[in-house]
C-alpha cells in the first residue's frame, strides 16, 4: 500500500491539502489526521513532562495517571 503525507487545514468538516496529492478523482484513501503542534508548545509540553519525571513519584496506576493528565489538559 502506498504511503502520502500531505499536510493541510480542517474546515469544517473538509480538509484542505497544501498540495494536490496526485491522484486519479475518486480514488478511495484511508486518512488520519495528526495534528501538529507548534515548536514553543512542544517544548512547553517536554518541560512538563521532565518536571513531573524529576518527582520520582511512585505511581500505583500509570494508565489512570494518564487519563488524569490528559483529562486535566483537555478540561476548560
Amino acid at each position: 500500500m502506498q504511503t502520502l503525507i500531505c499536510r493541510g487545514k480542517v474546515a469544517g468538516n473538509t480538509i484542505i491539502l497544501e498540495h494536490e496529492p496526485g491522484l486519479p478523482n475518486g480514488t478511495p484513501v484511508e486518512v488520519q489526521l495528526h495534528p501538529l503542534v507548534d515548536a514553543e508548545e512542544q517544548e512547553k509540553r517536554e518541560e512538563a513532562l521532565q518536571r513531573i519525571l524529576s518527582l520520582q513519584l511512585s505511581v500505583s496506576d500509570w494508565e489512570q495517571m494518564e487519563e488524569e493528565i490528559i483529562r486535566g489538559a483537555t478540561e476548560q
